[in-house]
């Protein structure tokens, strides 16, 4: 489980056998679980929330958003590094 970014508490990670799946990535306060937040990171570089099941309030989702707009490009690398330079988008 790669960790991304720490920010206000929370951790940016996706799970290592995500390879198949377009780029994104989960959201955890706590210790991650299946059950955490999950952000599509779309073509353009915007993000559309997959789900909400962590329960994270919208102005912390909105701080995050922040954060990772300007790291989207470095994240999208990560995510190809790490699956071997696949990455496809969910739009």
């Amino acid at each position: 489980m790669p960790v991304y970014l720490r920010a206000a508490g929370y951790k940016v990670y996706f799970w290592s056998n995500e390879q198949g799946e377009p780029v994104h990535f989960h959201v955890t306060k706590g210790a991650p679980d299946k059950n955490d937040t999950k952000i599509w990171v779309l073509s353009n570089g915007s993000f559309r929330v997959a789900h909400n099941k962590g329960r994270i309030l919208e102005r912390d989702l909105s701080r995050i958003f922040s954060v990772m707009q300007n790291y989207s490009l470095d994240f999208i690398n990560f995510w190809k590094t790490y699956h071997g330079g696949d990455a496809r988008f969910y739009e």
